[in-house]
């Protein structure tokens, strides 16, 4: 009997393990894109506080600046693409989001009955 790709991977462990490595990798973009931004947030803010006024602000952005917003926004865009790519995979095979795909699996794999 010929079994569909889509049946192959719902009953191997390959689908749920590919869905969960998109999420992560989701995840860890999105904190890598704004760790920097925010950490130049708390700078400033640290700042204004030492000085008890507001810290003098460039009217343009420096070089380094300009770097780093390209760099949160492409990043932005990897966890973007990353959760997409786990939603749609989990959509075609499980016929479900990626988090309650990942659970469902989790149990059916706790009572054993996993292929």
């Amino acid at each position: 009997m010929k079994l569909s790709l889509r049946q192959v991977l719902a009953d191997s462990h390959v689908c749920a393990v590919a869905i969960a490595v998109l999420l992560i990798w989701s995840f860890n973009s999105a904190v890598e894109a704004i760790w920097e931004p925010f950490f130049g947030l708390v700078s400033y803010l640290i700042t204004a506080i030492a000085i008890l006024g507001l810290p003098y602000i460039p009217t343009q952005f420096t070089f380094s600046q300009r770097g780093m917003l390209i760099k949160s926004c492409f990043l932005l865009f990897n966890a973007f693409i990353c959760l997409a790519s786990a939603w749609l995979l989990s959509h075609w095979v499980y016929v479900e989001g990626p988090l309650r795909s990942l659970w469902n699996y989790r149990e059916r794999f706790a009572r054993g009955t996993h292929a």
